[in-house]
């Protein structure tokens, strides 16, 4: 993202987020800044529904400033210097201010010399390819898509339009990715998956991977993530879904439609997860499993069984969250029960 160097009042800024100004509303503001570490000549934002709170937060800031609060939190008092935008949900609201001050950079169409395309390689006249780039047999770029530098393309790969790779990204054969997908640096897509069956004459018999990845529309693909190609079909990720670093996504799983799968996340083979499933940081997720839409799994999470029934899971074996809760306290009370009774004499 790139810096505009641009200055907004009060009322450009209520206009861009649909809120209503309140306060000091002469000021001019340059910069975006976050309530933890608020600048002066910035926008930021609170989302406690509290005007108690607001009134107590927004008399420390530094001036001038602008803070976008939610209309329920709208404190009668305000410092001068300060301006107020009351918005029905104020994340939201200030995440359009954002391209005011921010915009993303634009790649210049074209191939650049050091890249090695293949002859056989259909890469659209919109595209750009940076510096030492790789481009494989029957490969095909569509219209307005970057490959930044150092993304290695194997051969019989779809890449839809607008799609943009980041530095060291590989993506393997038969790879089929959907328009307006980014990927991240050093992510691997269609890697063999991890298949091997014992094999008396040579120990472990590795299984053929000859499936592929299929990334659907508007997908997001995380630093140094992970998706294996199938063994024997794809392996699926769902539109719109978000995929966080460091992720690892099994051969064969099928991915629903805007899910969100946080960092460190391990999903083994053959897992079928529904429609916007959330899955926490570090869980894991055993192979051959079905997960229905509307799961949420919490962090670290191990999920050893089918989860055939939306709500909140935690632990492991991961079990409905207001279960888990009751455990942990009945343990804690064991637990102090058992300190009291040592201590008592015999």
């Amino acid at each position: 993202m790139h810096y505009r160097s641009l200055s907004y009042s009060v009322q450009s800024l209520a206009d861009a987020a649909q809120a209503k100004p309140l306060g000091d509303t002469s000021i001019q503001i340059s910069n975006l800044s976050s309530i933890e570490t608020p600048q002066p000549d910035t926008v930021t934002f609170i989302r406690a529904d509290s005007a108690d709170f607001v009134a107590k937060r927004i008399a420390t800031l530094p001036t001038p400033m602008v803070v976008v609060v939610p209309e329920k939190a709208a404190p009668s008092a305000i410092p001068t210097g300060i301006a107020l935008l009351l918005a029905k949900e104020s994340y939201s609201a200030f995440l359009n201010l954002v391209p005011l001050f921010f915009e993303e950079p634009k790649f210049e169409p074209g191939i650049h010399p050091s890249t090695v395309i293949h002859p056989t390689a259909a890469v659209h006249p919109t595209a750009s390819v940076g510096a030492y780039c790789s481009v494989g047999a029957r490969t095909v770029i569509g219209r307005n898509s970057v490959l930044l530098p150092n993304v290695n393309v194997y051969e019989d790969v779809s890449i839809g339009d607008s799609v943009t790779i980041h530095c060291g990204a590989s993506i393997r054969s038969h790879t089929v990715i959907n328009a307006r997908v980014t990927i991240h640096n050093n992510a691997v897509i269609g890697a063999d998956g991890f298949g091997y069956t014992p094999d008396p004459a040579v120990g472990l018999r590795k299984v053929p991977q000859v499936g592929n990845v299929i990334i659907g529309s508007d997908v997001e693909i995380g630093a140094n993530t992970c998706i294996d190609r199938g063994a024997f079909g794809p392996t699926t990720i769902g539109r719109g879904t978000k995929i966080d670093n460091l992720v690892q996504i099994g051969h064969n799983t099928s991915v629903g439609e805007f899910c969100i799968i946080c960092g460190q996340a391990a999903i083994a083979g053959s897992v079928k997860i529904g429609p916007k499933v959330v899955v926490g940081g570090s869980a894991g997720i055993a192979d051959h499993l079905e997960i229905v839409s509307g799961v949420r799994l919490g962090g670290w999470a191990g999920v050893t069984s089918n989860l055939l029934e939306p709500g909140d899971y935690m632990g492991f074996p991961a079990i409905k969250a207001t279960e888990w809760r009751r455990t942990q306290v009945q343990l804690r009370r064991l637990n102090k029960d058992s300190r009291k009774t040592r201590k008592e004499p015999s």
